[in-house]
């Protein structure tokens, strides 16, 4: 398996391969690269799976094939945790992907 195989199979929803080579370009990883128990333990791994994880809390609903792929507002929660825990791990709290953006209510 290959790094592209690997983050695509993070969900069955159809990510495009053009975001797959873009957050592996971002973190410094080529998507043809071997997926070794080395490579999975890196900090540019982590930071790809987190990027795909924010890239699908907020992929549309589509319909592809006859088939509609769509994510219920918990369904995208749990994937910006998962983006926020791998950030985590590896010391990136800080970065975008925590940051959420719009209203919050009368207590800004």
């Amino acid at each position: 398996m290959n790094v592209l195989q690997s983050l695509r199979s993070l969900s069955s929803y159809p990510i495009p391969t053009a975001t797959i080579e873009d957050v592996a370009e971002v973190v410094g990883l080529a998507i043809d690269t071997e997926l070794t128990q080395e490579l999975r333990k890196d900090k540019r791994f982590k930071r790809a799976q987190a990027r795909v994880y924010m890239f699908l809390s907020e992929a549309p609903n589509v319909s592809q094939g006859g088939i509609s792929y769509s994510f219920s507002e918990e369904e995208r929660r749990r994937f910006r945790l998962r983006a926020e825990n791998l950030l985590e791990q590896i010391g990136d709290a800080t970065s975008e992907a925590g940051v959420e953006y719009g209203y919050k209510g009368e207590d800004l």
